[in-house]
């Protein structure tokens, strides 16, 4: 994967970039050299920048999909299942089939303007990543709100496998504010990782990176953190 500053794609689609992930991603674009469309419901929520273009709308709404998408050439997908709080059992606030919604609205408008491109951030236990999670964790999601988070990824990942895009879906394992960069292991879906937890600024340069990866166009990689560099 490439870590320099000419991309290959020029121009990129956020959408669910004022999330914590998000904001990452598109610092990370930046950085990389792309232009970067970030489309959100609250402009407030995303830091200014050269080359940002920020939309306000929801991932719902074909037309503000359809706004944000002129002159993308590939789109990352960064949604979240947002809750009251960050306890698990916590109210879920967003509508519980969001993120499935939403790749719906999007893959629709890529395919009616010819756009291929896509890059699902999903969750580990979904769809064949399921493999890679302790059958303890697999029981407790059934009895918290992360069981309906889980059945919006099943639906989101099985869409866009359906959809005949140049798709990827990555799976991470437990998101953590470390700002510590380590390096991301990739392994297929099913295999157990490297570790449990990794950094959210791993796998937004992993999504970036992903973006111009032919070799991921059609995978669903488990990414974690690997052994810190010496």
């Amino acid at each position: 994967m490439f870590d320099d500053l000419e991309a290959t794609v020029a121009q990129l689609l956020v959408i669910g970039g004022s999330g914590r992930t998000g904001r990452l991603i598109i610092s990370e674009a930046l950085r990389r050299g792309h232009s970067v469309t970030a489309l959100v419901r609250d402009p407030a929520a995303v830091v200014p920048g050269d080359r940002l273009t920020v939309v306000q709308g929801s991932p719902l709404r074909s037309e503000d999909v359809e706004e944000a998408m002129r002159g993308a050439q590939a789109v990352i997908i960064a949604l979240s299942n947002i809750g009251s709080s960050d306890w698990p059992w916590a109210r879920q606030v967003s509508p519980p089939d969001l993120i499935s919604n939403a790749v719906r609205v999007v893959t629709d408008a890529m395919r009616s303007r010819g756009l291929r491109r896509i890059v699902l951030l999903s969750a580990l236990g979904a769809g064949e990543s399921v493999q890679s999670v302790p059958a303890g964790l697999r029981w407790a999601t059934h009895f918290l709100r992360l069981g309906t988070v889980y059945a919006d990824h099943e639906q989101a990942d099985a869409f866009l496998r359906r959809s005949e895009l140049d798709w990827t879906i990555v799976h991470p394992t437990v998101l953590s504010a470390s700002d510590a960069r380590r390096p991301v292991v990739s392994s297929p879906p099913g295999s157990w990782p490297s570790s449990l937890r990794i950094p959210r600024c791993d796998v937004a340069a992993f999504l970036v990176d992903a973006v111009d990866d032919e070799d991921l166009i059609g995978s669903a990689p488990v990414i974690s953190s690997g052994p810190r560099r010496s």
